[in-house]
């Protein structure tokens, strides 16, 4: 069934064609025509099947931008959302099905003036969207009438009972006038949203989207196993690798946020994070800058990430989720309006019994790919640069460079000048890694304790330098937090210090020198100390040569 064979109206079919419309997908090839016979309807279906153009194409349809006498807006519907990024994303969706309407649509949610709420809503609306709370507040205060809802929507029903608010849900219901249509959408059914559908609707029509078809087909699922310590570095090389326009990254926790946020920001990636600790204000400047495309990254927890519905390039996984449903509603955030999308986890050993239950549930087993080397690295940046220059050779503003490259010629070998160019041009295309590294990085056999990459500086005590010094240094040049800096051992003429693994390249790219009353500092990766190297080679042996053997034993 097409969107025209479901007897739409021209305002609405433009809207839909203007919004990138195709093809209804299942669950809205459901439910439209039962809501437009005006049947109750209870919506089984996860993030990403189309849910609230399901339930905001019929609505929009039926709703007509009538006027009280007094020439206010007739307020017909209302929606309701667990979070204030969900109500928001299901407004500007309404207003895109909306486009050739004269609907009024109003959001209304806490964390902001309730006054400015009220002017609006003196107004006169068609639509309400709006969080539980804050509804129930202007209910309260008599600024919104319900008596004339003919249509009420429970978006999200199972996170607004996970979060608390199913006696804010019913109060609201109980005011809701006796003749009324109710669509409930839920990704799961439990025993308190089963008592709201028996209580509150008629004879409900049930629509669930069956599991199959939750994930989308143009979804690509990719598996990295690494160690706890290499996901860090894991990640800066897949988004090396892919180069996402827009990319959302998953974390478990607000310290997991903070910390990934503080590792990506010092690599130079445009990111932003988000939890359940920002204020409004932040969380709205954040959201304006994610879906203006001003970041490339945003890191966030499946709380704060509620409501986020841009056109995503990838969703990683940074941290497997416990629960694998809160897997599908992460990966369903890509792979939208008929676009490829990509899903990144990286497992750990300890993660393997989640990873079951995720594959248990989504039917497929997901198979495991190496993470790119350096030199797969080198290679694909290096093809990204040749397509880019030579699209740059058909590109009318390039023009304005021929005078700098004749300039360039005439004063170098033509060879040398264009190496130097693309290296150039390479580094600022991905400034926040780099492939041609001088050092490499040895956490083995260099005194460093476990987790810890130890760098050799060339002063010590002969010029006046202390622990303090160092450590004042590191984070003054890289930002590196003081007290994550390791051990420190001071000599004479030189010293080492120990950063986290997860430091380590930043330290190496960001701090090669830096001065001390006068003097030079370099700072390299320590060498392995060949006498440790060859005691412990020594004692490993021996310890295995003259183990007493462990006896065998059999079944029989």
């Amino acid at each position: 069934m097409t969107f025209q064979e479901m007897g739409l109206s021209d305002a609405v079919l433009r809207a839909l064609v203007a919004s990138g419309f195709t093809q209804p997908t299942p669950i809205q090839e459901q439910v439209i025509p039962l809501q437009i016979r005006h049947n109750d309807v209870i919506g089984q279906a996860q993030t990403g099947t189309g849910k609230t153009a399901a339930f905001g194409i019929p609505l929009i349809e039926k709703l007509s931008p009538r006027q009280r006498h007094d020439g206010e807006h007739t307020m017909e519907a209302l929606i309701l959302t667990p979070t204030r990024e969900l109500a928001s994303q299901v407004t500007d969706e309404l207003r895109r099905i909306g486009l050739f309407k004269s609907l009024s649509i109003v959001t209304i949610y806490g964390g902001v003036s309730i006054e400015q709420q009220v002017r609006t809503l003196r107004r006169g609306t068609n639509i309400i969207v709006g969080t539980p709370g804050r509804v129930l507040d202007h209910l309260s205060r008599g600024t919104i009438d319900l008596s004339g809802v003919r249509h009420f929507v429970l978006d999200e029903a199972d996170e607004m009972v996970d979060m608390g608010f199913i006696e804010d849900i019913q109060k609201i219901m109980q005011s809701l006038p006796e003749k009324r249509q109710i669509l409930l959408f839920s990704a799961t059914m439990s025993p308190e949203i089963d008592r709201i559908a028996a209580k509150y609707m008629s004879r409900p029509s049930t629509v669930s989207v069956s599991k199959s078809n939750i994930l989308v087909p143009r979804i690509s699922q990719w598996l990295h196993k690494v160690k706890s310590w290499e996901r860090f570095e894991g990640l800066c090389r897949i988004l090396t690798y892919h180069r996402p326009e827009l990319a959302l990254i998953f974390c478990q926790t607000k310290r997991d946020v903070d910390e990934l946020y503080r590792q990506l920001h010092g690599r130079g990636y445009k990111v932003e994070a988000l939890h359940g600790d920002y204020s409004q204000h932040q969380r709205d400047q954040v959201m304006q800058k994610f879906r203006n495309h001003k970041l490339d990254l945003l890191i966030a927890t499946d709380l704060a990430a509620r409501g986020i519905d841009s056109k995503l390039d990838m969703v990683v996984n940074y941290n497997v989720p416990e629960n694998p449903e809160t897997y599908v509603h992460r990966i369903g955030r890509t792979g939208r309006a008929g676009r490829e999308g990509l899903a990144i986890m990286f497992v750990s050993p300890e993660d393997y019994r989640q990873l079951c239950a995720i594959e248990k549930l989504i039917k497929i087993h997901l198979q495991y790919r190496d993470l790119p080397t350096r030199k797969e690295l080198k290679t694909h940046h290096q093809d990204f640069l040749q397509m880019r220059i030579e699209k740059g050779t058909k590109d009318l503003e390039s023009a304005d460079y021929i005078e700098l490259a004749t300039k360039l010629l005439e004063n170098g070998k033509p060879l040398e000048i264009l190496a130097a160019t693309l290296r150039v041009a390479g580094e600022a295309l991905s400034p926040q890694i780099s492939i041609d590294r001088q050092h490499e990085l040895n956490s083995e056999n260099t005194g460093a304790e476990y987790g810890m990459v130890r760098f050799f500086l060339s002063g010590g005590r002969t010029i006046g330098l202390t622990a303090g010094d160092v450590v004042r240094s590191l984070t003054h040049y890289t930002k590196i937090p003081g007290a994550e800096v390791g051990k420190i051992l001071l000599q004479d003429d030189f010293s080492f210090v120990e950063v986290p693994e997860i430091w380590a390249r930043h330290l190496l790219e960001n701090l090669p020198t830096f001065h001390f009353r006068g003097s030079e500092i370099s700072v390299k990766p320590a060498r392995a100390r060949e006498k440790i190297a060859r005691f412990r080679d020594f004692h490993k042996n021996s310890n295995q040569r003259f183990r007493r053997p462990q006896r065998q034993y059999s079944n029989g």
